[in-house]
């Protein structure tokens, strides 16, 4: 086999020819070095390289991903391009991913200017693939689009380049004629990415010379997130802005995506018209890659976790138990009332009064049925639905409505306590846990739930009136 039948490799002919080649580096480093301050203001943004498999790649945490990590994938040509230059570029891209599926989540052309014929086919897939996230709860009017941008470019491209190029290229024109003009995008994008800033133009001068200083002196070698950090900083003197804690989202059927937060798909378990998918897939689509998030949070020396989203209990559950505190992990969680804090510790006596707790005497098939409700008590419809006697559950009902942080953290103090002391007690092999009140107070209640014997979580079906299996943590 040749190299040329190869492909993709880093030595191939195609990979070279980007370390050999000068013409061109210094507009191919001035647009992705323009970029940096919109990728640091993602958390997720990891790394950045300059000839590699393409002209320069950027590389982001995902846990949903099947490597948990994705590439947005750059050509950066300072030259004008016939149509066969643009044709040969997105058959390469579309190669990459026919080889290497799902391992980049954007392919981009950028030069300073498309031919003629094929302006629209920048100004149509842009149009397009902005808006998709605010039509992404309405699947019948995005397909609309969607399907009228195929047909379009169809008529340009066979398929299957067509649809690949409708859902995975971006076009961008770009004319970075000179340093001084580079210099000037970068001011503009530090400026959107953090706001807070107002450098002067000597800083921004500096800053950006400490990236280009960078980026040249690494050739073909990855940039940190945090070698990237610190040359701007160098160059401004000051400390880039940064969010006292690290943002999370989990997003629902009811949420957009959010490019500055680490993103939770949980839009397929909001439950609703939807319904809620089986078992399996709450083990493949939510708690893996919530397991994986805490994983790469850990990693990155991020504790402090603000939680943003909505979701429903057992994702709750599992996103705090994901980041429980035997993990070194805090939470912000918001609630109408204001933040909830994980650690504004509570106590299970100051809980007492307030919440009844029945104790259980005995386990059913070797499980323990923990019944947990904020004002309304499901254990009598616990008993009828899933056939536990009231005297192998432990219930805990609080009649009144959460309202802080602090009475919070109470009543997972006493739960919590409650629990373990059952466990001892009666060494159940696994549980049950239902709950009726608060998703906060799930998370919160998740995030202090350790050693605990294998759990099945559940939700409740309000039109048929049971409760269904979930997730297991």
């Amino acid at each position: 086999m040749t190299e040329e039948t190869l492909g993709h490799a880093l030595t191939d002919k195609k990979g070279m020819g980007g370390v050999t080649a000068q013409d061109g580096f210094d507009y191919q480093m001035w647009d992705g070095l323009r970029r940096v301050p919109g990728w640091l203001a993602n958390p997720v943004f990891e790394h950045l390289l300059f000839e590699g498999l393409e002209d320069y790649e950027a590389r982001f945490f995902a846990p949903h991903a099947p490597e948990h990590h994705v590439l947005e994938r750059y050509q950066a040509k300072g030259n004008d391009l016939g149509p066969a230059d643009i044709r040969e570029i997105l058959e390469g891209f579309h190669a990459f991913d026919e080889r290497f599926p799902q391992r980049a989540r954007l392919h981009a052309l950028v030069t300073p200017r498309l031919p003629p014929t094929l302006q629209w086919l920048g100004k149509h897939t842009d149009r397009v693939r902005r808006a998709r996230p605010f039509y992404s709860p309405f699947s019948d009017i995005a397909a609309v689009s969607d399907a009228e941008l195929n047909r379009r470019i169809s008529g340009h491209f066979d398929e299957p380049l067509a649809s690949f190029i409708a859902n995975a290229v971006e076009f961008s024109e770009q004319n970075i004629p000179d340093l001084d003009g580079a210099t000037r995008a970068f001011d503009t994008a530090l400026g959107e990415a953090f706001p807070a800033l107002d450098p002067r133009s000597s800083q921004v001068k500096a800053a950006f010379n400490a990236l280009i200083e960078l980026a040249r002196g690494n050739r073909g070698r990855p940039l940190p997130r945090n070698a990237l950090i610190d040359a701007i900083e160098a160059g401004l003197g000051e400390r880039l802005p940064q969010p006292a804690c690290f943002p999370l989202l989990m997003r629902s059927d009811r949420n957009e995506s959010n490019e500055l937060a680490l993103e939770i798909d949980g839009s397929p378990f909001s439950g609703g018209s939807a319904r809620f998918p089986q078992t399996g897939q709450w083990q493949d689509d939510l708690v893996s890659p919530l397991r994986q998030a805490a994983v790469w949070l850990r990693r990155n020396d991020q504790s402090r976790i603000a939680v943003q989203g909505s979701y429903r209990l057992t994702s709750a559950m599992v996103l705090g138990q994901s980041l429980r505190a035997a993990h070194g992990f805090e939470i912000e969680i918001p609630t109408r009332e204001g933040v909830w804090r994980t650690d504004d510790h509570g106590s299970a006596q100051d809980a007492s009064a307030d919440w009844k707790i029945v104790m259980p005497s005995t386990l059913a098939n070797g499980e323990l049925t923990v019944c947990i409700g904020v004002i309304r008590d499901p254990s009598a419809a616990i008993s009828q639905t899933a056939g536990t006697s009231h005297d192998a559950m432990l219930v805990a009902h609080l009649p009144k409505a959460i309202t802080s942080g602090r009475e919070a953290q109470n009543g997972v103090a006493l739960i919590k306590d409650s629990v373990t002391k059952t466990v001892t007690s009666l060494n159940p092999q696994r549980v049950r846990l239902y709950i009726a009140g608060p998703a906060a107070f799930a998370v919160a209640l998740g995030h202090r739930w350790n050693a605990m014997p294998p759990t099945q979580l559940h939700e409740y079906l309000a039109d048929e009136q049971r409760y269904i299996p979930t997730a297991s943590i």
